[in-house]
């Protein structure tokens, strides 16, 4: 009988967060979905922008956490704003579904969603945390929210015992959801707040559906991008999820390059925006990510005019100005707390780590190390080249966006490896295996590109 409790409960738990959320979202950017950002000729529009109201709503509870900092001022707030937002996202649905009953193609998308979320949720759920940097930095993060009931400096950010172990000064989007979760169940356990990396999942899974076919190309997307780094998906890291997201940009980046549908280049740009909250690498993955967005805008337009494009586009502009709030606010949290990044990013100390490595032989180490993690990504996307060559005469242009992105950020962290002044070789041994996996994702994006390309044409 506990047990059909419990089961109750946490299905209970899961459909109510998947309502806040999405409620949440809703509130805000569904009057920029009610305009031009997307004609609904069917129903299968919705799962374009199912993904990215929920990530909204991630990011907007988040901020709203950071602004009230009480977690129970700031989940009443919240809840009443998620009631509101899903009454009207649900009278939205219903007219919608009244017109346009939902297609066969649409259920079966549906069910894809939850067959490969229902998996993941088992592990994510039954795997208690034990990897250190999830135990000592997210969830403990998390655990000190859930604790003081707080996000302020009553929170121990300050406490020297975790800033000395902790990365006191990363991101908290992760760790707010896992206090909110423990807050609303009433206890804290090493299972219940891994949950929160469940609704990361969701919006994630949802977006890779909306490239179903009936074809090898998208069997080959949902095994590389979803299964091939799955553990890093439920043992707390938040890698795996930087990973997952980045890959996801360049891939709407690659279809925006090909259809030049603007929905495509605004859900690349806000799986983009949301890095910031995963951990600090998300900074350097934005700014390659974007890299890739203005190599395409401009390839595309060939010349461009920012004062017409934000004229014309001024709602989308003013919705990611929104979403870019909460890491505003955390940057302010961190200068007042006097939190600061181990690296020393800028710093004399940091000048002087990058000639010493330069000169002494190690930045060799460093590319061994970052050769060994992608050389499986760069034989597969060679051999996939080669066949396009011999083939098709071609290249697909598709792949271009997350090569660049691959490639900068690449660059961008073998520097910080040159700079680090922790011990060079327990640093790689400690991170390169994850560090390297948004670049790997990257090229398995550019991979899948080609093989839409040589499937087609086999057609």
């Amino acid at each position: 009988m506990l047990t059909v409790v419990n089961a109750l409960s946490l299905f209970l738990l899961i459909s109510l967060g998947l309502f806040y959320f999405l409620g949440l979202g809703w509130l805000v950017i569904g009057p920029i979905f009610h305009g031009s950002l997307i004609k609904r000729k069917n129903n299968d529009s919705r799962f374009i922008e199912l993904p990215i109201i929920f990530i909204s709503g991630l990011i907007i509870n988040y901020g709203i956490v950071l602004l009230v900092q009480s977690l129970k001022i700031s989940f009443i707030i919240c809840c009443i704003l998620a009631i509101i937002g899903s009454f009207f996202y649900s009278a939205m649905l219903f007219k919608t579904l009244k017109q346009k009953p939902l297609s066969h193609n649409s259920i079966l998308k549906m069910f894809g969603v939850f067959l490969v979320c229902g998996l993941f949720l088992g592990p994510i759920l039954f795997i208690p945390l034990m990897e250190w940097d999830a135990r000592s930095i997210w969830f403990f993060h998390a655990k000190m929210i859930f604790s003081a009931g707080t996000f302020s400096q009553l929170t121990g950010w300050q406490n020297p015992a975790v800033i000395d172990f902790s990365h006191a000064d990363y991101p908290n989007l992760l760790p707010t959801m896992a206090a909110q979760i423990s807050y609303v169940m009433g206890f804290w356990n090493e299972y219940l707040p891994k949950l929160s990396l469940f609704f990361l999942l969701v919006p994630a899974v949802s977006l890779l559906f909306t490239f179903t076919k009936r074809s090898i190309s998208f069997l080959f997307l949902i095994i590389i991008i979803v299964f091939s780094f799955s553990p890093k998906l439920w043992d707390g890291h938040m890698d795996g999820y930087l990973a997952l997201y980045f890959a996801i940009s360049m891939l709407l980046l690659g279809r925006y390059y090909k259809y030049s549908k603007t929905i495509d280049l605004f859900s690349s740009l806000i799986f983009l925006l949301v890095l910031l909250y995963f951990k600090n690498e998300g900074n350097l993955a934005l700014i390659s990510g974007f890299s890739s967005v203005l190599f395409v805008i401009l390839f595309k337009k060939k010349s461009i005019c920012l004062h017409l494009l934000v004229r014309k586009y001024w709602k989308y502009v003013a919705f990611l100005i929104v979403l870019l709030l909460p890491f505003g606010i955390w940057n302010i949290y961190k200068h007042q707390w006097g939190l600061s990044n181990d690296l020393g990013i800028g710093t004399n100390q940091s000048i002087e780590q990058l000639l010493i490595r330069l000169n002494d032989g190690s930045f060799k180490i460093i590319l061994e190390n970052v050769y060994g993690q992608l050389q499986n990504s760069f034989m597969l996307l060679g051999f996939l080249i080669i066949a396009s060559l011999l083939f098709l005469n071609k290249l697909d242009k598709e792949i271009l966006p997350p090569l660049i992105a691959a490639g900068i950020y690449c660059l961008g962290m073998i520097s910080i490896y040159l700079i680090t002044p922790l011990n060079l070789v327990n640093h790689l041994n400690d991170s390169v295996f994850r560090t390297m996996l948004s670049v790997t994702a990257c090229i398995y994006i550019a991979c899948y590109y080609q093989v839409v390309s040589l499937e087609n044409h086999e057609k």
